[in-house]
C-alpha cells in the first residue's frame, strides 16, 4: 500500500468514529420514540441526525451506512412531521434503523474488537485502592472498553470539564466521601451522567439514598462481580435497535380500529386491525403481537368468546388480551377480564392512558416470554430456542443464497475448574463468556447456551473464512480474562468448530459438521478453533 493510501485508510479510520457517534445518535433517537411520541419537534431532530449521517457517511465511503440513511431519509420525507404514519411505513423506518445498527455492530471481521471501540467514551474509573482499580481497568480493556482511572478529585473533574465520559465507576470510599463527590459533579452537568457506585463493606440505607439522587444506576457491595458490572456498561454502551412492540386491534368497527391504530403508531408500537373477529387466529399467527386489544362485543360473537378461542391454544395462553369497550358495567367488565381476558379499558380512554397500559402490557409480555426461552445463568437462548433460530436463519440463508455458519464452543478443563475452585467459581466463568460473546457479535448473530459448558452461534450472511477471523478473535480475547472468586483467581480457554453450510445441509447435520469440528480442536490440543471440511 502507497503512503498516501495508508494515510486515507487512516484518515478514514479516524473519521469513522465520528460516523459511527451518528449512526448511535440516529438509534437512540429512533428509541425514544415510545417515550416522547410522534411529535414536530422530535421528527425535525431525527431527520436531521439521518441527513448528517448520509452526509458524513457518503464522505467517508462507509456505503452500508449511506445506503441505509438513504432510504431511512426517503421514508421520513413521505411522513407527516405531526402525525406517525401508518404501522407499513413505521416498519420501513425500523427496518433501515435496524441496518444502521448493524452496520456498525460488526463493521469489518477483520477489525481487532480494540480497535472497533475506538471511539467509544471512555469509563473513568475512581478508587480508593488503586490496585484494584489497575486490575479493573485490564479487565475491561479485554472487553474494548477505554478506561482512565484518577487519584483524586481535582483530576476527576479536570477530565469531565474535558471529556463527559460515558460512565464513571465510583468506589463510595473515593477520597472518603466518593458519593458527595459524584453528586456535586451531577449538579454541574448539564446532562446526568450514569454512575455505577461499589462498596466493600454493606452499605446503610441512607447510602443507597444518596446513590440514587447521584443517579447511581448500579450499587456493588462486598467482592465486586465484574460479570454484572461490565453487562451494566455494556448496557450502555450498545448500540441496539430494539424490536418495537406489536398490537393486534380486533375491532368490528374500522373507525374505531383506525383510532386505536393512529394512537398507538404515535408512540412507535407497531398494529394490525382485524375487523372480522373470525379471522383473528390466523392474524396472531402471521403477525405474532406482543398484546391484543379487542372490543367487547362484535357480529357473530363477542370480545370474551373469542378470548376463550385463544385461550384453549397453550401457545397463545400468554399474550395479554386488553378489551377496550363502552360497557361500562363493572360486573360485565369483570366477568370479561375473568374469561381470558388481562385487562378492561372503557371508551372514551385518554390517549396516553391508552398507550401507557398497551405498553405495560406489551413490556411484561415480552419479559415473560425472555423467561421462557433464555437461560438462567447467562441470559443467553436456551437449547430449544438455538434451534429453532438455527432452522429458520438456515431455510433463509437457502432462500436468499447467502453464506451461513453455525458455531460450536466448548470451554477447556471445566470440570477440572468446578472439582478445583467450586461451581461459583465456574458459573462466573460461564456468565463471563457469554457476555464477553453478547458484545462482540452483530445484532443478526444469535447466540445460544447449548447446554454446560458448551454454547452455540448462528451467524447469517457469513463465510467460514470471516467465522474463523471472528472467532479467533474472540478466542484470544476471552483468554485473557482473570476470573476471580473470592481468593482465587484463574484464565479459563475455549475450543470451537465451525460448519458452513453445504448446499444438502439442515440444521441437524450442519451442527454435527460443527460438532466434528469441536472435537478435532480439542483432540489437536484445545483452545483453538477448527473448521469442519
Amino acid at each position: 500500500m502507497s503512503e498516501k493510501a495508508e494515510q486515507l485508510a487512516k484518515l478514514k479510520k479516524h473519521f469513522g468514529r465520528r460516523v459511527h457517534e451518528q449512526a448511535r445518535a440516529i438509534v437512540n433517537g429512533w428509541s425514544v420514540l415510545q417515550e416522547v411520541h410522534w411529535n414536530e419537534t422530535w421528527f425535525q431532530e431525527f431527520l436531521s441526525l439521518s441527513l448528517k449521517l448520509q452526509k458524513v457517511s457518503a464522505r467517508y465511503e462507509f456505503k452500508e451506512l449511506t445506503l441505509a440513511s438513504g432510504k431511512l431519509i426517503e421514508v421520513l420525507e413521505q411522513c407527516n412531521s405531526t402525525q406517525a404514519p401508518k404501522t407499513d411505513k413505521l416498519v420501513l423506518l425500523n427496518g433501515y434503523v435496524t441496518d444502521i445498527a448493524q452496520a456498525c455492530s460488526r463493521a469489518n471481521d477483520n477489525v481487532p474488537v480494540e480497535e472497533m471501540s475506538a471511539g467509544r467514551k471512555p469509563v473513568y474509573l475512581c478508587f480508593s485502592d488503586q490496585l484494584q482499580a489497575s486490575v479493573l481497568k485490564e479487565q475491561l480493556s479485554v472487553f474494548g472498553i477505554p478506561v482512565f482511572c484518577y487519584d483524586t478529585a481535582a483530576e476527576l473533574d479536570r477530565s469531565i470539564h474535558y471529556r463527559i465520559p460515558a460512565a464513571i465507576i465510583a468506589d463510595t470510599q473515593f477520597e472518603q466521601q466518593g458519593i458527595a463527590l459524584v453528586a456535586k459533579i451531577q449538579k454541574e452537568m448539564r446532562q446526568t451522567i450514569p454512575v455505577l457506585f461499589y462498596a466493600q463493606d454493606e452499605p446503610s440505607i441512607m447510602d443507597r439514598l444518596e446513590v440514587v439522587r447521584a443517579n447511581g444506576v448500579a450499587f456493588y457491595t462486598g467482592q465486586l462481580d465484574f460479570g454484572l458490572l461490565v453487562e451494566e456498561l455494556m448496557g450502555i454502551y450498545a448500540l441496539r435497535s430494539e424490536v418495537h412492540f406489536k398490537v393486534l386491534v380486533v375491532d368490528d368497527s374500522r373507525s374505531q380500529a383506525l383510532y386505536a391504530e393512529k394512537t398507538l403508531n404515535q408512540a412507535g408500537i407497531f398494529t394490525q386491525a382485524v375487523i372480522d373477529p373470525l379471522e383473528v387466529l390466523d392474524a396472531i399467527e402471521q403477525f405474532a403481537p406482543d398484546a391484543i386489544l379487542m372490543d367487547m362485543y362484535m357480529p357473530g360473537c363477542t370480545g370474551p368468546e373469542i378470548a376463550q378461542v385463544i385461550r384453549q391454544q397453550s401457545k397463545y395462553d400468554a399474550i395479554p388480551i386488553l378489551y377496550l369497550s363502552a360497557e361500562s358495567d363493572i360486573e360485565k367488565q369483570l366477568d370479561a377480564v375473568g374469561l381470558g381476558g388481562d385487562d378492561f379499558l372503557t371508551k372514551p380512554v385518554p390517549k396516553e392512558v391508552l398507550i401507557s397500559t398497551v405498553r405495560n402490557r406489551c413490556r411484561r409480555h415480552r419479559g415473560l416470554r425472555d423467561q421462557m426461552i433464555r437461560d438462567g445463568l447467562t441470559g443467553l437462548f436456551d437449547h430449544n430456542h438455538i434451534l429453532e433460530v438455527l432452522s429458520n436463519e438456515l431455510n433463509q440463508a437457502k432462500t436468499n443464497d447467502q453464506p451461513f455458519c453455525f458455531a460450536m464452543i466448548d470451554l477447556d478443563r471445566f470440570k477440572s475448574v468446578n472439582d478445583i475452585y467450586g461451581h461459583s467459581m465456574g458459573d462466573r466463568v460461564i456468565r463471563a463468556l457469554a457476555l464477553y460473546m453478547r458484545q462482540r457479535f452483530r445484532i443478526t448473530d444469535t447466540v445460544g447456551r447449548y447446554g454446560g459448558e458448551e454454547f452455540a452461534l448462528v451467524l447469517p450472511n457469513t463465510n467460514a473464512e470471516n467465522a474463523l477471523k471472528l472467532l479467533e478473535e474472540v478466542r484470544r480475547g476471552f483468554e485473557q480474562l482473570v476470573h476471580q472468586d473470592g481468593q482465587h483467581q484463574i484464565r479459563v480457554t475455549f475450543s470451537c468448530g465451525i460448519a458452513q453450510l453445504q448446499a444438502d445441509d439442515d440444521g441437524s447435520t450442519l451442527s454435527q459438521r460443527a460438532d466434528q469440528a469441536l472435537y478435532k480442536a480439542k483432540d489437536a490440543g484445545r483452545n483453538r478453533v477448527e473448521v469442519a471440511r
